[in-house]
């Protein structure tokens, strides 16, 4: 005699597309049955085949490098050396330009304290009594009279003009 077996399913769970059912048959004891994984209608096979031939084509196409390709990228990449050195070039003026604007700066300043430093030493060295004592013994200057000294009225202008000889 053929003793019934009583199946009660567990469980089910999915793993990479296959799933697996779990039983108990008579006591406790588990075990497995894997199912079939399952399959994709026959169409889509034929458009994933399709799909993976033009990404193959295009892939192929972006990989080749043919004669115009190559004149192009090789133009662009000539102008970008030339465009780089170019920088460069500009670059280095620009701070060579800078670093003469700034000798010449300090040379400037140089030169302009140099220039107080003198003026100050002349301002100092004008002595009003040694002029006075040069003009009067030396050239025989002497202070004019009240009636040698003639005023003149100040016009509109800031200058005075001369007419005629001025008398003695």
């Amino acid at each position: 005699m053929k003793e019934t077996v009583k199946r009660k399913r567990q469980g089910t769970k999915k793993k990479h597309g296959t799933e697996t059912e779990y039983y108990v048959d008579g006591n406790v004891v588990r075990k497995v049955e894997t199912a079939v994984p399952k399959k994709e209608p026959k169409s889509s096979e034929g458009e994933a085949a399709k799909t993976n031939r033009m990404i193959r084509k295009n892939r192929e196409r972006a990989l080749s490098m043919d004669f115009p390709y190559l004149v192009v990228f090789s133009a662009a990449m000539i102008a970008m050396l030339f465009l780089c050195a170019n920088y460069i070039a500009m670059q280095s003026k620009l701070t060579s330009t800078i670093k003469q604007t700034q000798k010449n700066e300090s040379n400037l300043e140089k030169l302009k304290n140099e220039n107080d430093s003198l003026e100050n030493m002349i301002a100092t060295y004008v002595d009003l009594d040694h002029i006075y004592d040069v003009a009067t013994n030396k050239l025989g200057m002497i202070y004019a009279k009240k009636n040698q000294v003639i005023t003149y009225e100040k016009t509109e202008s800031e200058y005075v003009r001369q007419f005629e000889d001025i008398p003695r």
